[in-house]
């Protein structure tokens, strides 16, 4: 089938997303969504992004937001492209705050002087919240805060959270000098354990309220320039491990600073930019 559309480009800290705008119609099947995804990525060849956000109606949302990745799945949650989705939709609406439905539920979000604050959701810990995505045996009231991790180097003491995609947390010493690409495709050649791929974030402690931290995304499978889930995922277990101290934390990606509160019932909110790189039309077959 042949498309012949319109798009925006969006990017929050350097996670750029190609935005198609379905809010009145002209939807996209899921199988060509897919394929798209699997093709537009390419920066040499087309416009290139870490996915595809196809923007829908929802009831009782200003939105729905779904994300189609470079490997032509559908991914669970996207806190860079949330916020992405919340200026897109602020902008057309004429509003500075929206609601906008994920797979991971409605989040909330709101335009300030620093940026866009989202509200993220708690922040999942137990063997529960991440049953589709580990298969290690265990209670599913057992904490998954440490664990051990197959790395390059060797065995590993690692931390499993949810924050609406599934993240793995490793703390480094030597961020600069890690190979995240050697390291994520590593953990994720296990499909017996991780049988839906994995997000994995080596993160440095850098100061009391800051980190700093690299992610390599499953879907993308490459180290991308910043994840807000894996972001917001690095921020709840450096407090829950008593790494950082409490309140507001700075969180330091390759492509920019995102800031991440997360409260004493783990509801994390998370404040970044969103910005409008530029309009586009595109013929593509799938």
């Amino acid at each position: 089938m042949k498309y012949d559309f319109k798009f925006i480009k969006y990017q929050g800290c350097g996670n750029d997303f190609i935005l198609k705008d379905e809010l009145d119609g002209a939807v996209t099947s899921d199988e060509h969504r897919s394929a798209l995804a699997r093709f537009l990525w390419n920066r040499n060849f087309w416009v290139g992004a870490d996915g595809i956000l196809f923007i829908e109606p929802g009831e009782g949302v200003d939105g729905s937001m779904r994300l189609f990745e470079p490997a032509g799945n559908e991914a669970d949650m996207c806190g860079n492209g949330l916020r992405c989705v919340a200026a897109f939709l602020m902008e057309r609406l004429g509003k500075d705050e929206v609601d906008v439905l994920t797979k991971d539920g409605v989040k909330h979000i709101t335009r300030t002087p620093e940026g866009y604050r989202a509200d993220m959701g708690l922040i999942r810990t137990t063997r529960r919240d991440i049953l589709r995505y580990v298969t290690d045996e265990g209670l599913p009231e057992d904490s998954m805060l440490d664990f051990e991790v197959e790395l390059p180097s060797g065995t590993a003491r690692g931390s499993i959270v949810n924050t609406g995609e599934p993240h793995i947390v490793v703390f480094s010493h030597n961020l600069a000098g890690e190979d995240m690409v050697r390291i994520g495709e590593g953990i994720n050649s296990d499909r017996e354990r991780f049988p839906l791929g994995m997000n994995i974030n080596l993160a440095e402690v850098t100061g009391p309220h800051s980190i700093s931290i690299r992610t390599y995304e499953r879907g993308v499978y490459n180290e991308s320039m910043a994840c807000g889930t894996g972001a917001t995922a690095c921020a709840g277990v450096s407090m829950l491990l008593g790494k950082v101290e409490e309140g507001p934390l700075d969180v330091a990606t390759r492509g920019g600073h995102l800031t991440i509160d997360v409260g004493p019932d783990l509801r994390a909110f998370m404040i970044g930019p969103a910005v409008r790189v530029f309009d586009g039309r595109l013929t593509a077959e799938v």
